[in-house]
Parts: C-alpha cells; sequence; structure tokens
C-alpha cells in the first residue's frame, strides 16, 4: 500500500460543505491478483488447518499414541489439506466467479455498506441453496453464514486506520492489524471517497 495512516481515537463525521450525504457506486473486486483477498483467504486456511492439526495431535497425546513420528506424519496430511484447500478455492474464483466479485459500495455519515450485485449475487444465492440441500451440517452452516454475508456495513466507529492504493484505487479499512473491509473505487470516484473516509474517521492527512 502507498500510505498507512493512523487515525486519532476520536471520530468526526464527514464536513457535510466539502462532501456529500453518501456516495455510491459499484465495481468488481479481483480475487486471484489482489494480494488483500489473498492474504486473507490463506489466513482463513491456515487457521481452520491448524486447529483440525491441533485437536488431532491433542487426541493422539491425550490417548498416549502421540511420538514424533506421527506428528511428522500429521503434519504432512495437514499441509496437503491445505494445499487442496487452496487449489479448490482457487478453482472456485477462477471458474466460477471469473476472478472478479462485483459489489455495490454506499458510503455515508454512518459507515461504508457493501453488497454484492448482478452475476455474483445470483451465483451466491445458487450455491447458498446448494449448500443448504446437501442435508449435511457444515455445508448447510456455511451457507447460512454466506448468505447472511450478501451485505456488509463496516461502521466509522470501529474503523481506527486507513490502508490505500492511488494506483489500484483501493482503500482497505483497518480496526487495529486486521482488514475489516476492501473498498474498491473507480477512476473517477477515488479522491472523493478517499477524501470522505478520512474525514470521516478523523483521519486528515493527504
Amino acid at each position: 500500500m502507498n500510505a498507512n495512516h493512523l487515525i486519532d481515537d476520536k471520530k468526526t463525521a464527514p464536513d457535510r460543505e466539502k462532501t456529500p450525504l453518501a456516495i455510491t457506486w459499484q465495481a468488481s473486486l479481483r480475487l486471484l491478483t489482489n494480494a488483500v483477498i489473498i492474504r486473507q483467504l490463506f489466513f482463513v486456511l491456515v487457521l481452520s488447518v491448524l486447529c483440525v492439526l491441533v485437536f488431532a495431535l491433542s487426541l493422539d497425546a491425550f490417548e498416549g499414541h502421540l511420538s514424533l513420528e506421527s506428528a511428522w506424519r500429521y503434519l504432512l496430511i495437514a499441509l496437503l489439506i491445505l494445499g487442496g484447500l487452496s487449489f479448490v478455492a482457487a478453482l472456485v474464483m477462477l471458474v466460477i466467479y471469473g476472478n472478479q466479485y462485483d459489489y455495490q459500495f454506499m458510503v455515508d455519515e454512518v459507515g461504508v455498506k457493501a453488497e454484492t450485485v448482478g452475476g455474483t449475487r445470483r451465483k451466491n444465492a445458487v450455491i447458498n441453496f446448494l449448500l443448504l440441500l446437501s442435508g449435511r451440517p457444515g455445508p448447510a452452516g456455511a451457507g447460512l453464514l454466506a448468505a447472511s454475508r450478501q451485505s456488509e456495513l463496516v461502521k466509522w466507529k470501529d474503523v481506527d486506520r486507513l490502508d490505500f492504493n492511488a494506483e489500484k484505487k483501493e482503500i482497505v479499512l483497518r480496526r487495529g492489524k486486521r482488514a475489516v473491509m476492501l473498498v474498491q473505487c473507480t477512476t473517477e470516484n477515488f479522491d472523493q471517497v478517499l477524501r470522505f473516509a478520512q474525514q470521516a474517521t478523523g483521519d486528515k492527512h493527504n
């Protein structure tokens, strides 16, 4: 990212004389070519596999069967699972979503709302429906969770840092070190949205 601004604890609303009450636009997020998305996906996959690995090792230790050989075997299996999940995720992003995710963004005095639109929303609805029809708790739960995230709102009061990349027209909203939302702007509205976000969060730096 080109800049990494720390924001004062005090949050301020956008200056109404300088910015409109709300800005709405549509944009497509690139998936496999976006470093923020790849880092977040990899973190989730690694955390999931690590939880399974720790559980398996703990179970073997509890039963008194844990050894260096079994630990290495579990580690190898975990790496294979991680590789398999990464491959499937990449395949889904390329084949089903065409390496892009369509959003409608809206920024106002409350925060930033991102809602899936167009083909992305329809594909999500079909996939979530199939997961629910599977009858299995895991996939069904994943379907319900995904359905609930078709629309997300991040409030300014929950944002304490902004990262932005002027070249890619991206703004990352962060809480601490965690990215809570990636906002993809257009060439036409990037400066306006960035100024709005800076005023809304109290970040007055240019």
